[in-house]
Formats: C-alpha cells, sequence, structure tokens
C-alpha cells in the first residue's frame, strides 16, 4: 500500500475474504480495504466503501484489535457522510430560491474501481501491529503516557506510535475532549518526523480525512455567502 499497489492489496485481500471472512487473516484484510478506500492517494477513493469494510471488521472479528480503530474511521465517516447529507439539502433549498445564475457548485463524486486489470502480483499482505490504545476508556492517562513517551523518546522510537497513539486519542468517538485539530497536529509531526515509519502512511490516511472535512467546511461558508446574496 505504501508503495501504491492499492490494487494488488485489493486482490490479495478479495481472494482471502472469498475463502472464508469469519477467520484470520480475513480481520487484516477487512481493515487493509478499509485503508485503501480511504487513501487520498487512491483515485477509486471511495468513503462508503471504506466503511462497509471496517464494519464488516467490526461484525465479524468484534474481538480483534484493529476493532477500536475501525470504530474511530467508522465514526468520522459518518461525520463526513452527516455533512454531505446537510450540504446536499442546503443546495436544494438554494437551487429553489434562485432568481438569478450562481455558479453550481460540482457534487462531490467519488468512483470506485475493482482493481479486476491490475498486474497480478505475488506479494503477502502485511501483518497490521495490535495497539492497545486506551484502557478502560481513560483518556487523559492515555494522553500522559504518550506524551511521556514523545518527551522521553525525541527522535527516536517509540516517538512514531505514541504519535500515532495520540493522534488516534483526539479522533475517538468516545474521547469527550475530543479535538480534530490537536489530532491532525499529532499525525502531521508523526508523518514529518517519521516519514519512514510503519505508522506513517496510516497518519496519511486521517489526514486526508480531515482534509476532506475542511474542504466540506469551506463549502459551507460558500454556501452561506451564497444564501446571504440571495436574502438581499
Amino acid at each position: 500500500m505504501a508503495a501504491g499497489s492499492f490494487d494488488t492489496v485489493i486482490e490479495q485481500c478479495n481472494q482471502i475474504i472469498a475463502e472464508n471472512e469469519t477467520v484470520p487473516p480475513a480481520d487484516i484484510a477487512f481493515y487493509a480495504l478499509g485503508e485503501v478506500y480511504a487513501n487520498q492517494n487512491f483515485s477509486g477513493r471511495d468513503y462508503h466503501l471504506a466503511q462497509h469494510y471496517f464494519e464488516k471488521l467490526v461484525e465479524n472479528f468484534p474481538n480483534s484489535d484493529l476493532v477500536p480503530e475501525a470504530k474511530i474511521f467508522i465514526s468520522l465517516f459518518k461525520t463526513i457522510a452527516a455533512r454531505e447529507q446537510a450540504l446536499a439539502v442546503i443546495d436544494e433549498n438554494n437551487a429553489e430560491k434562485k432568481k438569478k445564475s450562481v455558479p453550481a457548485i460540482e457534487p462531490r463524486k467519488l468512483t470506485v474501481t475493482d482493481g479486476n486489470n491490475a498486474e497480478k502480483k505475488k506479494k503477502s499482505i502485511p501483518a497490521i501491529e495490535p495497539r492497545k490504545l486506551i484502557e478502560n476508556q481513560n483518556f487523559e492517562e492515555a494522553v500522559k503516557k504518550n506524551l511521556q513517551i514523545v518527551e522521553e523518546s525525541g527522535n527516536k522510537k517509540p516517538a512514531d506510535e505514541a504519535l500515532y497513539n495520540l493522534g488516534l486519542i483526539y479522533v475517538h468517538y468516545d474521547n469527550p475532549a475530543k479535538d480534530y485539530q490537536k489530532s491532525q497536529l499529532y499525525f502531521q509531526q508523526l508523518t514529518k518526523q517519521f516519514p519512514e515509519s510503519e505508522f506513517a502512511e496510516e497518519a496519511q490516511i486521517w489526514l486526508g480525512l480531515f482534509e476532506t472535512i475542511e474542504k466540506m467546511q469551506e463549502i459551507d461558508k460558500e454556501i452561506e455567502q451564497q444564501k446571504k446574496q440571495l436574502n438581499q
């Protein structure tokens, strides 16, 4: 995936799932497919399909170590979907009120490719290290522990994993102190400080999701400006 061989990952994961989707390593296959379809660098990026694969992981492997992160992904996808729905309603209402031509905002449509025509490469799917992020939902303690690791490790491992954990903590759906900006900063620090880290690719995926939300917020502002113009 880090090398951009998305079609190869899709092909291999689908083969694993076709054999048996309720037995490992199908859990890793579902997670990898979710990450592929959420990846900003994949031309067939599709958040709805990514959410589907993460949900299948949660459904078929409720005790997997990958489930907590999958649930965070799902939560963020639902946030994006809700914003898209709200924007669609606003667009529709504005269209009815328009008495003059206003430049239309292009719809956000993501296409899906199945990778069937991809060059076949026999490559093993890298195992995803289980990461026990938060014990007993104690977010404050988890933040303290990971910040201490970052401070003590400096530019050496395991500071990369600690930065990744901090990013996940602040995007976690159950965290009362959830903060997308802080999460984004930790993921950015990880990718800049540890570009070769095994966690850097996943951090880039999270940053891509934040970028999508930011773009939607910009569209929100544009629509609000259009509404003000129409009401004048």
